[in-house]
């Protein structure tokens, strides 16, 4: 009995060294990188995460790879040893629209305990000028003479009343309900229209362009585009 109890312990004594042994992948700081509120100027985000080899093992990352074409990630090495640490450069690019963003990065290793790990990057975008639900009019199904529309929300979310002025509209057949000056006061909303009776068929491009009293947003344009097709109604009036 005593024999086959000094051969458990032993045996935990060997497991306990063999793990103690191993490499050990951590991320300095936790899993998670956050820049917290920035704005759309600052875009790209730039940040630096460290990782560690805490393990008595050689550290190999074999993969880091982040979740989307928006982030681009950079580590300086991928061999560490005992104690080493490892700098991984990050650059996000956010979006032009309020709320939070979160991409992961996933980072694969030889650390048997955890050889997946992710990492995720996070900010809170605050944007004080909006165009919802994109900057962009989106003209669906257009036709040769058939009026089209679409519309666009312009939002203050800043503390201040913005004005808008010199507005530039092309084509200029484009028919948009913006007069020689629009006032939003803070939190308050305005919907654009855009409408147009294409002549001919083929690309259909259009551009509103503005002039903002907010210094950060002296100028704001939204682009839109679509396809013209025949209308087969015109066509057969024409026979």
């Amino acid at each position: 009995m005593k024999r086959l109890m000094l051969c458990i312990f032993l045996s935990g004594l060997f497991i306990i060294g063999s793990i103690n042994a191993q490499p050990k992948l951590e991320i300095i700081g936790g899993d998670s990188y956050n820049w917290n509120k920035v704005t759309p100027k600052e875009s790209p985000l730039k940040g630096t995460i460290m990782i560690k080899n805490t393990g008595k093992e050689r550290l190999l990352i074999s993969n880091v790879r982040p979740s989307c074409g928006c982030t681009a990630v950079l580590l300086d090495t991928n061999q560490l040893e005992p104690g080493q640490i490892a700098k991984l450069d990050v650059k996000l690019n956010i979006p032009n629209k309020p709320g939070p963003v979160v991409k992961t990065v996933f980072i694969a290793s030889n650390d048997p305990v955890n050889p997946n790990v992710n990492l995720y990057l996070k900010a809170d975008v605050k944007v004080d000028i909006e165009v919802t639900p994109n900057q962009y009019f989106n003209f669906d199904d257009m036709k040769v003479g058939v009026e089209t529309s679409s519309k666009v929300k312009l939002i203050n979310h800043s503390t201040r009343s913005v004005t808008f002025t010199d507005f530039q509209i092309t084509p200029d057949n484009l028919k948009v309900n913006l007069q020689k000056e629009l006032v939003l006061k803070p939190n308050e909303e305005y919907e654009i229209v855009a409408s147009v009776k294409p002549e001919k068929k083929g690309y259909f491009g259009c551009n509103v362009k503005m002039k903002t009293s907010h210094p950060e947003y002296p100028e704001i344009l939204i682009m839109g585009s679509s396809v013209v097709s025949d209308n087969a109604e015109i066509k057969s009036g024409q026979k």
